[in-house]
C-alpha cells in the first residue's frame, strides 16, 4: 500500500474555495488525508458496516484500491436498505475482494511509477519550483485530479523532453486504477506501440500485428447516418480538395447508401471486403444485397444502391478517394482486426470501467494506423459526447503524436467533454502537427495546458500570450549635478558652487509572464510550465514544475 500524498502547503487567500467541488482541494494540490474513515456517514444508520469496514482497514490486505472501490460504491448506492444490505453480505462473503473489477485485479504489477490519492482520485506529478511569475505561490508537491481532466488537458514538448514518462505515464497509471476502483474507463492511443505496453494496465489490446481482441469498424453506431458520418470523418484525409465540403458529403452520402441497405437486409454490420464491393459497385455484391430487400423499405433501400452505382459511373467519383483510402484497410491482418470472429470492443463499452489500448503498427502499415487512429479518436468522441453516455464513469482518451489523429469533428466534440465527464489528453511535439484550422479550437477548448523548453518559437509565442503578462515595477533613477566659479572684481576667482540633484520615479508597466525566450531557454529539462482549469471555470497557473523531483 502506498503512502498518500503529505499536506501541501496553504494557498494565498484569493484561491481559497476553487478546491474540487467535492474534495475542496486547491487546483493543482492534494488535499490532506482526512482523519475521519470515508464511511462514517454510514455509521449511524449502518453500524455493522462501519464496523466491517474498520476492521478490513486494519488488515494488510485492504489496499488503497480496495478502499477507494468499497467508498466509490457506497457513494453510488441509492441510499435504500436492501443495497446497502447487498454490500454488507458481499463484504461478509468476500472480504477485501468484494466488488472487484472484472479483471480480478485490485492492484497494478510492480511498483507504480507516481503517487496516487485514490480516493480523491489524484495523482502527484512534480514538485513546484519557486518561480515570481507563477500565478500563485505554490509550493510543495503538484498534482491533478480526474475534475482538472475533465477540461482535457494540452502537452506540447520537444522529443526527449519528457511528456510521456513526466506526464502520460503518471495520468495513464492513475486511470488504470481508477478503472479497478470503478470510477473511470480509458483509452490509450500508442503510436510507438511500446510506450504504454505495461502488463495488467489494460483489459484490451487493440493490436493489428496480434489481433487477440477485435475492433468495430463502427463503434456501436445503432444507425447507418451515424456510422457513415464516423468511418467517412477517419477515412478522409485532413485536405481532400479545393472544395472540401462537397467531397466529404459526397463520400459520406456513399457510405450511407451501402451501409443502410445491407444493414436492413441482414441485420448487422458489413464485413470489410463487403463494404468495399458495395463501395465499388460490384455486380454481385449489389445483387446479393437486393435478393433479401423485400416490401416498400426495401425498394427504398435498392434505389440508395442505385444511387451509389450511379456515382461510380460518373466520369468522376467524388467517392473515390474515400473507396480507395477504405481499401488500404482491405489486408489480411487488418481484416482479422476489423471482422475479428473472437470477442470485439465496441466504443459505447466505455461505459463500463475498461482500460483499451491501441496499438498503432505505423512501421508496417503507416497509413492505416493512421486511419484507425482517426476512427478510435472520432468514435470515442461521439459516444462521450452522446447523450446516452453513463455520466457516473470518467472516461478519457490519451493520445500520443495527436497532431496526426486529430481533425474538425474532434475539435468541436472537446467542447462537449466537460459536461459528459469525458476529458482528452493530446500530447504533440509542437502545435504545427494540427491542421491549421482546427489549432485555435483545440488550443482555446482544452483547459489545461503544459509546455516544455526548446519548443518552436511560434509555439512559444502562443503560450507566451496565453499565460499573459502581468504588471511589474519600473524604478527611473535621474541624476544632475551643476557646478559654477565666483570671480571677484578685480577676476580673480573668489570661489566656487557645486550642487547635485536625484530624483527617483516608481511606475508599474505591463510585460510578459513568461516571454518567448523565457519559455524556449529557460525552462530546464525535465520541467514543464503547467496552467490548470477546473469543471467550474476555477483556473490556476502558469507553476513551473519539476516532474523528475
Amino acid at each position: 500500500m502506498t503512502k498518500r500524498f503529505p499536506q501541501f502547503e496553504s494557498l494565498r487567500r484569493k484561491l481559497a474555495g476553487g478546491g474540487n467541488a467535492r474534495s475542496g482541494a486547491p487546483v493543482g494540490q492534494t488535499e490532506a488525508p482526512s482523519p475521519k474513515r470515508p464511511w462514517d456517514s454510514v455509521r449511524q444508520s449502518h453500524p455493522d458496516l462501519a464496523g466491517r469496514l474498520d476492521s478490513m482497514a486494519e488488515s494488510a490486505d485492504f489496499s488503497d484500491v480496495d478502499q477507494a472501490r468499497i467508498v466509490h460504491a457506497l457513494a453510488r448506492l441509492s441510499g435504500s436498505s436492501h443495497d446497502l444490505q447487498n454490500l454488507t453480505a458481499a463484504l461478509e462473503q468476500e472480504g477485501s475482494a468484494a466488488l472487484v473489477h472484472p479483471s480480478l485485479q485490485r492492484n497494478l504489477p510492480g511498483e507504480r511509477f507516481a503517487r496516487h490519492n485514490l480516493l480523491a482520485g489524484q495523482v502527484r506529478l512534480g514538485q513546484v519550483v519557486p518561480d515570481h511569475r507563477s500565478d500563485f505561490e505554490l509550493s510543495g508537491d503538484f498534482g491533478i485530479d480526474l475534475d482538472v481532466l475533465r477540461t482535457s488537458l494540452l502537452v506540447i514538448g520537444p522529443p526527449g523532453s519528457g511528456k510521456t514518462r513526466g506526464i502520460a505515464t503518471p495520468i495513464v497509471e492513475h486511470l488504470s486504477l481508477a478503472a479497478l476502483t470503478g470510477k473511470a474507463s480509458m483509452v490509450v492511443v500508442d503510436p510507438k506501440s511500446t510506450d504504454f505496453a505495461y502488463d495488467g494496465w489494460f483489459d484490451v489490446t487493440i493490436d493489428p500485428l496480434n489481433p487477440t481482441c477485435g475492433f468495430s469498424l463502427f463503434g456501436g453506431s445503432r444507425t447507418a447516418d451515424i456510422a457513415a458520418d464516423r468511418l467517412a470523418s477517419a477515412l478522409l484525409p485532413p485536405r481532400v480538395s479545393d472544395d472540401k465540403a462537397y467531397f466529404i458529403d459526397a463520400s459520406k452520402n456513399a457510405l450511407y447508401a451501402c451501409l443502410a441497405p445491407f444493414e436492413a437486409a441482414y441485420q448487422r454490420w458489413p464485413t470489410v471486403p463487403e463494404l468495399l464491393g458495395l463501395l465499388r459497385a460490384d455486380d454481385a455484391s449489389m445483387d446479393r444485397v437486393k435478393q433479401r430487400l423485400e416490401g416498400a423499405d426495401g425498394q427504398e433501400m435498392k434505389s440508395l444502391l442505385d444511387s451509389r452505382k450511379a456515382q461510380v459511373q460518373r466520369t468522376d467519383d467524388p467517392a473515390a478517394g474515400l473507396v480507395e483510402r477504405f481499401a488500404l484497410l482491405d489486408r489480411p491482418a487488418l481484416r482479422k482486426l476489423l471482422d475479428h470472429p473472437g470477442p470485439t470492443f465496441q466504443m459505447r463499452d466505455l461505459n463500463r470501467p475498461v482500460r483499451v489500448r491501441v496499438a498503432l503498427p505505423e512501421a508496417e502499415y503507416p497509413d492505416a494506423s493512421r486511419i484507425l487512429a482517426r476512427l478510435v479518436v472520432s468514435q470515442f468522441v461521439q459516444i462521450t459526447s452522446s447523450s446516452e453516455t453513463d455520466r457516473s464513469i470518467f472516461k478519457s482518451l490519451v493520445i500520443d503524436e495527436a497532431g496526426r489523429f486529430v481533425d474538425d469533428y474532434v475539435a468541436r466534440g472537446v467542447q462537449k467533454l466537460r459536461s459528459n465527464n469525458a476529458g482528452l489528453v493530446l500530447l504533440s511535439q509542437t502545435m504545427s502537427d494540427f491542421p491549421a484550422e482546427v489549432r485555435p479550437t483545440i488550443f482555446g477548448s482544452t483547459g489545461c495546458k503544459a509546455v516544455f523548453g526548446g519548443i518552436d518559437p511560434q509555439d512559444a509565442e502562443i503560450f507566451s500570450r496565453w499565460f499573459g503578462d502581468q504588471y511589474v515595477s519600473q524604478t527611473t533613477i535621474n541624476r544632475s549635478a551643476t557646478s559654477g566659479a565666483q570671480f571677484n572684481q578685480f577676476g580673480r576667482p573668489g570661489g566656487t558652487s557645486q550642487s547635485e540633484t536625484t530624483g527617483f520615479s516608481v511606475q508599474r508597466i505591463e510585460r510578459a509572464r513568461w516571454t518567448v525566450s523565457d519559455i524556449i531557454t529557460g525552462v530546464p529539462a525535465g520541467q514543464a510550465l503547467i496552467s490548470l482549469a477546473r469543471s467550474n471555470g476555477v483556473r490556476v497557473g502558469p507553476v513551473l514544475v519539476n516532474l523528475r523531483a
